[in-house]
């Protein structure tokens, strides 16, 4: 008996956020004329502001499919690669769609018909701060019980507290071992997908 799991990866970025900085100019203007005797010293106020931007580098999303057959046996690993264009500490979130690998069939008496994984992230910064998590594909719903679960926002996602805008080494790894449950997989197409976000952090 022949089983087979595909992977799909979806993304999407956020961007939040501003940073002011502040200027002054003088200008010192005289009269047609009269040299320096007319001087006058004006003063101008210049203020101007650069908003902090965080989102996927270019190609950097991740994405991809794992396709393996027998994963029931052999268990599996893949990583995807992450480049982020965050200028700022960012947020990243992940979520499941099935909470697992699901079967494409329809199930039987004494079959399972979802397989567990395991989705892991480490995010490196420019500087070379770290952060990293692991969690079960099942807690990753949208208010499920994972440090990265759900739509990454300014206060939800794993935190990465340092600017990221160059290929650090970042990445989402999804595995799993050799499947151990009670009740054998039903045969079949096993599928999940992941939707990956990011977004500015305080």
């Amino acid at each position: 008996m022949r089983f087979l799991k595909t992977l799909a990866m979806a993304v999407m970025g956020v961007v939040l956020g501003t940073a002011a900085v502040g200027a002054h100019a003088q200008v010192t203007a005289y009269a047609p004329g009269q040299g320096a005797v007319n001087s006058v010293a004006v003063n101008i106020d210049v203020k101007a502001s650069v908003s902090g931007r965080c989102g996927f580098a270019t190609g950097g999303a991740p994405s991809g499919a794992l396709s393996q057959t027998d994963f029931d046996q052999t268990g599996f690993s893949r990583d995807f690669g992450i480049s982020l264009n965050c200028t700022v500490a960012s947020r990243i979130a992940v979520s499941s769609r099935n909470g697992g690998l699901l079967a494409d069939g329809a199930s039987a008496p004494g079959y399972a018909v979802t397989a567990p994984y395991q989705v892991a992230l480490r995010m490196v910064g420019d500087n070379g701060a770290t952060a990293e998590a692991a969690c079960a594909a099942d807690k990753l719903g949208t208010a499920g019980g994972c440090t990265f679960a759900g739509t990454a926002s300014q206060s939800n996602g794993l935190r990465l507290p340092a600017a990221s805008t160059r290929a650090n080494g970042s990445y989402l790894r999804v595995s799993a071992p050799a499947y151990t449950g009670a009740a054998p997989l039903v045969a079949g197409r096993y599928a999940d997908t992941l939707t990956v976000t990011v977004s500015i952090a305080p």
